[in-house]
């Protein structure tokens, strides 16, 4: 990553070729919430010329981490890896925007952003599989664990009994903390996400591998861990990149729909942290091309250059009424695909588009129904 001040002097003299991708730029539809505009404010605040205030500071909260605007970039700036910078200078300086601080709050009373004791929740819904705490199930020679993230939990449970009836061999993640962290480091509190990452991450040493269903819990298993000094040896993947290289075999094909292929119109949505974060885009068309017997139907936006779902990078918290235009503006992009259902990759992109009414299932749901789309419980 470039250094924080290159960072934002390379987008303050660029004539804001990247302003087209910035989905938070197109809902404010103003020149500060431009990439060009976040970057060179925090770059003004370096020299002193802009007041290190909540006003200020609140621009590094503007974006959804969703590296849109990075991949529009020819020079690759780093934008939304530069801002996180900023916000953990707001943090520490108190200058957050409204609604962060206190998340963090709600956060440290249970180790995650609902408030709840979720290891409770798992041992009272999967009793079997988090009696003995066992230290992964081989699956391929190795000790594998599912971690099923905090949003899965809380909103989709029945998503994790799907996901642990495919993947056979594969034990429950039933250590003490279940969430990954991610929310304390997009809302800038570096230090209690380091005491976390080190928790977690002597927990996370139990296992050869982990398998997940969230792809910003594997980022931030992965690569945030590292960064925060926390790093383990643990191989992390998604579930999607397993199901893939398991194609043709019976664990994908379970629960073919009725009524012959073809019948359900589904749409895909590129999840970041899986699309752009880690180039997982041929993978989960295939799956849903072998379950539906035909390719989805394609966003206007897609791949590469998918719109982000409105929910990353805590602006729902920051900022709400801009990450709602964001959402509101992807669900309109679907009505016009003319799908039956939105299928995605990300318990959290679900969650997001069913707030805004739309039919919308995991991938591992759509996969193990007999009846895709029924199950589509707020």
């Amino acid at each position: 990553m470039r250094d924080p001040e290159d960072a934002t002097t390379l987008c303050r003299f660029c004539p804001k070729l990247c302003r087209h991708a910035c989905p938070v730029a197109d809902a404010e539809q103003s020149e500060r919430a431009t990439p060009w505009g976040k970057m060179t404010a925090m770059k003004m605040v370096e020299e002193n010329k802009l007041p290190m205030d909540r006003e200020t500071m609140g621009l590094a909260y503007k974006c959804l981490n969703c590296r849109a605007s990075e991949k529009a970039c020819e020079l690759g700036n780093p934008v939304s890896q530069t801002l996180d910078t900023f916000r953990v200078r707001a943090f520490r300086a108190g200058l957050t925007p409204d609604g962060v601080e206190e998340h963090c709050d709600r956060f440290r009373r249970h180790n995650n952003p609902y408030d709840k004791d979720l290891l409770k929740i798992l041992e009272r819904k999967f009793p079997n599989q988090t009696k003995s705490r066992p230290p992964g199930g081989l699956f391929g020679g190795l000790r594998t664990a599912y971690f099923p993230g905090c949003t899965e939990i809380v909103k989709s449970p029945s998503t994790i009994a799907k996901t642990l009836s495919l993947l056979e061999g594969v034990s429950l993640y039933a250590e003490p903390i279940q969430c990954c962290g991610y929310p304390l480091f997009a809302a800038g509190d570096w230090e209690g996400f380091v005491e976390l990452a080190e928790v977690n991450s002597h927990s996370l040493r139990d296992y050869d591998r982990i398998l997940t269903g969230a792809p910003a819990c594997l980022y931030t298993m992965e690569t945030l861990y590292r960064s925060a000094g926390h790093g383990v040896g643990t191989q992390f993947q998604h579930v999607v990149e397993y199901l893939a290289a398991a194609l043709g075999s019976a664990a994908p094909l379970r629960g073919r729909k009725k009524g012959g292929p073809g019948r359900l119109k589904v749409a895909y949505h590129d999840p970041c942290y899986l699309g752009r974060y880690r180039k997982i885009y041929q993978e989960p068309r295939a799956l849903i091309r072998q379950k539906n017997g035909e390719p989805p139907i394609e966003f206007l936006r897609h791949g590469e250059d998918s719109a982000c779902c409105g929910a990353g990078g805590l602006l729902p918290v920051s900022f709400p009424e801009t990450a709602a235009k964001v959402t509101e503006s992807r669900v309109e992009e679907f009505k016009r695909t003319g799908a039956d259902l939105l299928v995605t990759s990300c318990p959290t992109c679900v969650q997001r588009f069913r707030k805004f009414g739309v039919a919308a299932q995991s991938l591992v749901d759509f996969l193990t129904d007999t009846e895709p789309g029924n199950d589509l419980s707020k």
